[in-house]
């Protein structure tokens, strides 16, 4: 019995060649193949991590975002209620605000009135006028002309 079999270990320079006569692969490539599987777990590893960070970042956003419009739609509630209230009021003022434009619309017309009823007035107080100078003058033309003759 040999010494490698009573060992029960083989020796490399006993081992039987494969069937194409080349020696089987090399421990550097068996280092290479593990280096490159480590670096391929670990670009997997690392691809996973970025999604994860990615997906974090995007919830963050996200809740923020969520906060903020369940903040607008509080706000835009009020602000629809207070709408809705003013414009029950306006509805239920209606009617006033119809009377005060037609109670505006009459006192316009009835101060055009006043105004057109002066002018009038002031026209035949003017023509009244013009009429008593013109009899005034006409009594005493008369009346000159009366003494005039008898000079």
């Amino acid at each position: 019995m040999s010494k490698a079999e009573a060992t029960g270990t083989l020796d490399p320079k006993d081992k039987p060649l494969p069937p194409n006569g080349r020696p089987g692969t090399s421990g550097t490539e068996l280092g290479l193949r593990a280096n490159r599987e480590k670096a391929s777990s670990a670009f997997q590893r690392a691809q996973r991590a970025e999604q994860a960070y990615r997906a974090k970042r995007r919830a963050t956003y996200a809740k923020n975002d969520i906060k903020a419009a369940k903040e607008h739609f509080k706000n835009s509630w009020v602000s629809f209620k207070a709408g809705m209230v003013y414009s029950l009021q306006v509805v239920r003022a209606g009617p006033a605000v119809f009377s005060e434009g037609v109670r505006v619309k009459r006192d316009a017309q009835k101060q055009k009135r006043e105004v057109k009823r002066r002018e009038k007035a002031a026209e035949k107080k003017r023509k009244l006028e013009e009429a008593i100078k013109k009899a005034e003058k006409a009594a005493e033309d008369e009346a000159g002309s009366a003494e005039a003759p008898a000079a």
